[in-house]
């Protein structure tokens, strides 16, 4: 395990640019630099060796410069500011220890604007600016992407000035099979990892120990099922992405021989899926609903995204052509710096 940590880090470090960003995926608003940046940043702040430290803070850098009007960040600079990309930002900052610096101020008070009065955290906290860049009509509803996104919850839970703001949400979002739903995301191993992070992390004052023992006994079980079909995987594609997401879980659970078996079963299938050059094959699937879908549906009819065709004008056109789809983390930083994490979290548990 030490040796593929050693090589996914080696990778990551070549992949970013000069300005200190990654870039990943492909999607109508082209590739993402400010969002995946914030994450995969975080990624390697939580790393031990010192070349990770040192690309991270060469992220914070980057993310310090290209932050959009009103104090957040975004997918990419061309698009308008969201929460997803938002909170990966200021997980980077804490992780770093620059959660006081005037950028990470002016990103939580962004952030602030995107809490639903559900209790959830959407990615956008209004239309008008991505409607605006879209070019789609009023008439036209954004209540899918402005109203509380579970995945982004999940991950903005694990912000310690959100988390109290944000469990109860989580706690009544978990499924009855013990999982948590993703909005962008095919996977629900991505909201369920980062759901189980933040109750893990939450005091007794928020969460009492029973109910997130409760919680995550159920996430683990469900995670259980899910790697044990990851493995059981003849894709021509693996699962890494999903597999390493659901390791997390079960870091994170109480063990027991079931449990440390899977661990130690799925941390040898990543690392037997290792590229040689220190990466996965890209498994990470973003989707992109309609705006005006709530919940997204898993056998709507998902394309993968190769561009517009000639032609498309009209709102209807738009709504056809432009949603709908899904990206793969085609240069396969996402799908890495995942399972990157999942291997640094086994490595601590085990000491």
């Amino acid at each position: 395990m030490d040796a593929a940590i050693a090589a996914a880090l080696d990778f990551l470090l070549k992949a970013q640019d000069a300005r200190g960003a990654w870039k990943d995926f492909m999607l109508p608003a082209t590739q993402s630099d400010v969002w995946v940046s914030g994450f995969v940043g975080e990624v390697l702040a939580g790393l031990a060796e010192p070349e990770a430290r040192r690309a991270a803070e060469a992220a914070w850098r980057y993310l310090e410069d290209v932050g959009v009007p009103g104090g957040g960040w975004s997918y990419n600079t061309r698009v308008p500011g969201d929460a997803d990309s938002t909170l990966w930002g200021l997980r980077l900052a804490g992780a770093l220890g620059f959660g006081d610096a005037a950028r990470a101020k002016a990103a939580r008070d962004f952030l602030e604007r995107h809490l639903r009065e559900d209790g959830g955290m959407a990615t956008y906290a209004s239309a008008e600016s991505v409607r605006d860049y879209i070019g789609l009509p009023p008439e036209v509803s954004f209540q899918g992407w402005t109203g509380s996104h579970v995945c982004v919850s999940a991950a903005g839970a694990n912000l310690p000035a959100y988390r109290e703001r944000l469990c109860a949400y989580l706690l009544r979002t978990q499924d009855e099979h013990g999982a948590w739903p993703a909005y962008w995301w095919f996977d629900e191993e991505y909201a369920t990892a980062e759901a189980v992070a933040a109750l893990a992390a939450a005091h007794e004052a928020l969460v009492p120990a029973s109910e997130r023992l409760s919680r995550i006994e159920r996430a683990a079980q469900w995670a259980l099922g899910r790697v044990a079909r990851h493995l059981e995987s003849v894709d021509t594609r693996p699962p890494s992405f999903a597999l390493a997401l659901a390791l997390r879980v079960l870091t994170r659970a109480k063990p027991s021989p079931q449990r440390q078996e899977a661990l130690a079963r799925g941390v040898s299938q990543l690392c037997a899926w290792q590229k040689p050059q220190g990466d996965w094959s890209p498994s990470a699937r973003l989707r992109v609903p309609r705006p005006d879908v709530v919940t997204p549906e898993s056998k709507a009819p998902w394309t993968l995204w190769k561009g517009l065709p000639p032609g498309v004008a009209s709102a209807e056109d738009i709504l056809r052509h432009t949603f709908t789809n899904y990206s793969l983390d085609h240069y396969a930083v996402y799908t890495t710096g995942t399972v990157l994490r999942a291997l640094n979290e086994v490595r601590v548990l085990q000491g």
